[in-house]
């Protein structure tokens, strides 16, 4: 999604929230956004159907809390749900330090209990070098370097501000989520973690993924389609040091991802973590 800062009446930028302020402003925007999603399905009928019925269909769960109501649509994937703790004994008596959790756009951020869950995988792996594909508004990417290692060192991947709204891979309009703006990376800058977090710009598919391998531990959550997450997948595998772990976001609400994760699992170890949309593969 591209979406731009918000305005308040005397001009100034307002923190980004994804949506604009005013009545007016916001009865435009709405009606912008259903012009556009109605363009959208009519190019991509198929697709739609398979992304919008789980959710949106007469047999879909109902429920007034958005973000509840996601969570009881999870229905893709063939991986068992596993407990944390089950994947990784011992991990319970692990502390998880907790970033900004409550500053992130709900539907589009990782809900606490999965940044809690990542922090924690962090802790107990001790990875050096971390890459995160996708950086959004740096929620996750703050958290993972809050609970990295003393000079470890995270490097995270999103689309450049002055990109041409052209991806490398086909990507349906159904699918198109990307949010590139003055917004991304927002929750790290000027915090004392900054320092230890390197912020790359590129399209995934044609970035260069050996520059500064190997890395210990990898989290997608870039381009959400299939071809985007096999990619990923493949690079990811590539250049991960032995021992190093792979985290897929995602996992489970979204068809083309848990297609994805699922093939992988059928070459290295692969788990499903309960209560999230994390799934971690060890190569």
């Amino acid at each position: 999604m591209v979406t731009e800062p918000t305005k308040t009446k005397g001009g100034t930028t307002a923190p980004w929230t994804g949506r604009r302020a005013g009545g007016g402003g916001r009865i435009a925007q709405l009606a912008k956004r259903i012009r556009n999603a109605m363009a959208k399905i009519a190019r991509n009928p198929v697709t739609a159907l398979r992304v919008l019925l789980p959710r949106y269909g007469p047999f879909a769960a109902k429920a007034p809390d958005a973000e509840f109501r996601r969570a009881i649509r999870w229905s893709f994937g063939d991986l068992k749900r596993e407990s944390l703790n089950a994947i990784f004994p011992g991990i319970e008596h692990i502390d998880v330090r907790v970033v900004r959790s409550y500053d992130r756009e709900p539907l589009l951020s990782m809900t606490p209990s999965e940044v809690l869950a990542v922090g924690a995988m962090v802790r107990v792996l001790k990875p050096e070098r971390i890459l995160e594909i996708g950086t959004f508004e740096g929620n996750t990417t703050v958290n993972l370097a809050a609970n990295a290692p003393s000079g470890a060192r995270v490097f995270t991947l999103d689309l450049p501000p002055d990109w041409g709204r052209r991806y490398e891979l086909d990507v349906p309009d159904i699918h198109f989520n990307a949010a590139t703006g003055n917004h991304t990376g927002r929750q790290f800058i000027d915090t004392p973690h900054a320092d230890g977090i390197t912020q790359l710009w590129g399209d995934s598919a044609a970035f260069d993924w050996d520059e500064h391998s190997p890395f210990d531990f990898i989290l997608i959550d870039g381009c959400h389609t299939y071809e985007y997450a096999v990619s990923d997948t493949r690079n990811a595998l590539r250049v991960l040091r032995p021992g190093g772990a792979i985290v897929w976001h995602d996992y489970g609400m979204l068809e083309d991802v848990s297609r994805a994760v699922d093939e992988c699992s059928r070459e290295i170890r692969a788990r499903a973590i309960r209560g999230t949309r994390l799934a971690v593969g060890f190569p």
